[in-house]
């Protein structure tokens, strides 16, 4: 299948089980792959005939950034049921990665994958 994929979207958000995560913007990365035939508009040459990346980032934006998750799986839970709502994809993986999360330990970042269709 062939895939529409936007790398490390890097987006500032509050989310987070406790108080002081929800009082200032931390930056979330986040990969999307999209499933969907481009067999189309790799023939038509034509944006209509497929999905705009461009759509999609300001789409998972207003989701991501206009509400307060405690659980980053919630937002990703609500981002792919959404997409899948929107465009014509045959399925989405989402990945959500939480590099300030608080952990004492030393980490380089803890990561959600997600995979609807």
């Amino acid at each position: 299948m062939d895939k529409i994929k936007i790398v490390d979207l890097k987006l500032p958000a509050r989310h987070g089980v406790y108080q002081f995560e929800k009082k200032k913007d931390e930056i979330f990365e986040l990969d999307v792959e999209l499933s969907i035939n481009l067999e189309k508009p790799g023939r038509s040459d034509k944006l209509i005939d497929t999905v705009d990346y461009s759509d999609v980032v300001n789409f998972i934006s207003s989701i991501f950034i206009t509400n307060d998750y405690n659980l980053i799986e919630s937002a990703g839970e609500n981002i792919c049921q959404e997409l899948l709502k929107k465009y014509p994809i045959e399925q989405v993986l989402l990945r959500i990665r939480k590099p300030h999360a608080p952990i004492r330990e030393k980490f380089k970042t803890v990561e959600v994958e997600l995979i609807r269709k």
